[in-house]
């Protein structure tokens, strides 16, 4: 290819990357393929004559496209936001024409130089303190891109390990470094990210996972309570992970009270935002950064809410020397006449070779302006706020925990399965994605607003399959009944629409006057409606009044059960955070038989209407249902223990599963 074809297949490539990004929501999200689909459309080894790029540019559609999950698309729910801009692509466009290898300040000034700006830039608009800024007459610290969050946390263990062995040294010159990283131990809270595990794995050095209260939030006292214990082992604490922005529930471990705790027991505090650090660019988000001055490091991740597109991933710390006496070496072909005088990146990270990622940083922040990402982190944070109104609005659903910025958790009502099952028929949909978690032993949906293009009209679609399905699920599995539709489609008499208030809450997303507009979407092409089958929302006025839709259907004295392993394919997707916690189990041989038959709901003797009611729900259970006590279930209902799997044998009405579980938190 010469310059010439490059610049016309370029202007190709650009307009075929526009038309991708201002349709992508007409795609669907994960895509219908199995592993190994693409071995038959591939040749067994690489061409030797050189191969038109009509072809090449021709397979992009037939071969790699109908294997992509589109995290651009608006009903991309699952995980965390992983966006891009128009400028980061551009600014890659630029980065990856010059290709150079900034290891240090000689092999590419201008990436060492700008990367050093744009790093102060970036900590100032989150509110940083001075200690993390390059350019600042009291700071021995600063910042550098890496590669991602988990990078930048086992470096940051690293030289809290290297630094606390040296210390050690001093007291005891004799010992083996090797003997003293054995009694080396580090914390997090149990809802850290799995790569916090990892961290620990990698440098050998033992990790612990404490244990969270009612909010998730590691507090000060279950810190110093640990610490305490170990010394009294033998061990010597060396690192705390504070988690600002959990995978799961997008908690926020407690700074103000565990950052004095680190510094009068001389522990290294890093500090991973790797989703809400976006966040903290808006004043009003920053009450979680209460305790920020006791960190020792700091990092978040541009590449996921910033549309800073991967990887890009910002990294501070308060003191750079102590990374590079970790890190640092020194042959003599790195050597140049600024040594020790210019930063060399290449003593802050663990490859030598680096890209010059800060170009699409500088891009981003110059077109958008401090502003207008303010704008953006508003739209996401009051798009998933009317989610949730939805979600609360309905009374078959229920949201475990609180809701923090972008990310709203949900589930159905009653036993695991119930939930499990509904996030199953979304995916095979392949209309929206999401993932699960766990909380509680309870099974839990994630619902992230990743887009930046993401509507009002984008989430009440997804809320109508959402809804939908769980309604149909419920009532095939729980007897609830249906009506007509008036084409033959049956709709379980349970769907409660959004209220009017409900709707029109939603328009101040975009207020006037500026404040929370939502950007521009000049170059999105709005998707035809899809057809949800059923699309009838109906009202059922016998659940008002009635509470839970569900109450009175599950055991409620059933034993306690023995834990076991969960096999549901379903937990491939949950993310090992810390530690594995086992769930309660029950197989349908363990639920008490009896040999009288007792009513669903025990009030229904108050009223002929009550029991007339009651009489109508249970003539639709299974038989094999009606053996079991009502007490028996509504114990079900109580722990949430009961996930289904699809290769479980089904013994029983309410699709008991008969095999063990384990359940990983």
């Amino acid at each position: 290819m010469d310059p010439e074809e490059y610049r016309r297949r370029g202007k190709e490539m650009v307009d075929y990357i526009c038309q991708y990004l201002s349709s992508v929501r007409e795609r669907r999200v994960t895509p219908d393929v199995q592993p190994g689909y693409m071995r038959a459309q591939l040749p067994d080894s690489a061409p030797m004559d050189p191969d038109s790029w009509d072809n090449i540019f021709g397979d992009i559609e037939k071969i790699i496209m109908p294997g992509v999950v589109h995290w651009q698309s608006p009903h991309m729910h699952a995980y965390f936001p992983a966006l891009t801009s128009w400028p980061s692509l551009l600014g890659d466009m630029l980065a990856d024409a010059i290709n150079c290898l900034g290891f240090t300040w000689a092999s590419s000034p201008a990436c060492t130089e700008l990367e050093m700006n744009v790093m102060d830039w970036l900590a100032k608009m989150l509110g940083l303190p001075d200690k993390f800024l390059h350019h600042h007459p009291d700071s021995v610290g600063g910042g550098v891109l890496q590669s991602t969050v988990s990078e930048s946390t086992l470096v940051a263990l690293l030289a809290a390990r290297k630094n606390r062995i040296l210390e050690m040294k001093v007291s005891e010159p004799d010992t083996d470094e090797s003997s003293l990283n054995t009694r080396l131990i580090a914390y997090a809270s149990d809802q850290a990210h799995s790569s916090v595990e990892k961290a620990g794995l990698i440098s050998l050095v033992k990790m612990k996972f404490l244990p969270v209260d009612e909010n998730f939030s590691l507090r000060g006292e279950t810190l110093k309570k640990a610490i305490a214990e170990d010394r009294k082992k033998g061990l010597v604490p060396v690192f705390v992970c504070a988690t600002l922005g959990t995978t799961g529930v997008c908690a926020f471990d407690n700074l103000s009270e565990l950052g004095p705790i680190c510094d009068a027991e001389g522990l290294w505090l890093h500090i991973d935002a790797a989703y809400a650090g976006t966040a903290f660019v808006c004043p009003e988000f920053r009450l979680f950064l209460n305790g920020i001055e006791y960190a020792d490091s700091f990092t978040f991740n541009p590449s996921k809410w910033m549309m800073v597109h991967f990887d890009c991933t910002g990294f501070w710390v308060k003191d750079k020397y102590k990374l590079h006496q970790t890190f640092s070496v020194n042959p003599v072909y790195l050597r140049h006449p600024n040594s020790g005088a210019a930063v060399d990146f290449m003593h802050w990270q663990i490859p030598l070779s680096r890209r010059f990622r800060s170009l699409k940083l500088w891009f981003v922040i110059r077109s958008f302006g401090v502003k207008k990402l303010q704008d953006h982190v508003r739209h996401g944070t009051e798009t998933a706020k009317f989610f949730e109104s939805l979600v609360k609005s309905d009374p078959l659903f229920e949201i475990p925990a609180k809701r923090h910025l972008g990310l709203v958790v949900f589930r159905i009502k009653g036993p695991n399965w119930l939930t499990e099952k509904l996030l199953k028929e979304l995916s095979s949909s392949g209309r929206v994605f999401l993932v699960p978690a766990t909380i509680h032993d309870k099974f839990i949906i994630r619902f992230t607003v990743t887009s930046q293009f993401t509507t009002r009209e984008d989430i009440l679609q997804d809320w109508n399959i959402i809804q939908h399905t769980a309604a149909r699920i419920v009532s095939q599995n729980c007897g609830f009944h249906c009506i007509s539709s008036g084409d033959g489609t049956g709709i379980p008499n349970m769907i409660v629409e959004p209220s009017s208030d409900v709707i029109s809450n939603a328009s101040q997303l975009s207020p006037d006057g500026g404040k929370y507009k939502t950007p521009s979407r000049k170059i999105v092409v709005q998707p035809k409606k899809l057809a949800v089958s059923p699309s009838t929302c109906v009202i059922s006025q016998e659940l008002k009044g009635q509470g839970d839709p569900l109450d009175g259907c599950f055991p409620e004295d059933a034993q306690d059960v023995t834990k076991h392993k969960l096999t549901s394919f379903l937990f491939s997707y949950l993310s090992v955070q810390g530690k594995k916690k086992t769930a309660r189990s029950l197989s349908c041989n363990s639920v008490p038989v009896t040999g009288g038959l007792e009513p669903c709901n025990p009030k229904a003797a108050a009223t002929d209407k009550e029991s007339h009611a009651n009489t109508r729900i249970l003539s639709r259970l299974p038989e094999e249902v009606m053996i079991f006590k009502k007490s028996a279930f509504k114990k079900l209902i109580k722990f949430y223990s009961v996930p289904s799997f699809p290769e479980c044998s089904i013994q029983c009405g309410l699709q008991l599963p008969c095999c063990p579980l384990q359940a990983i938190v």
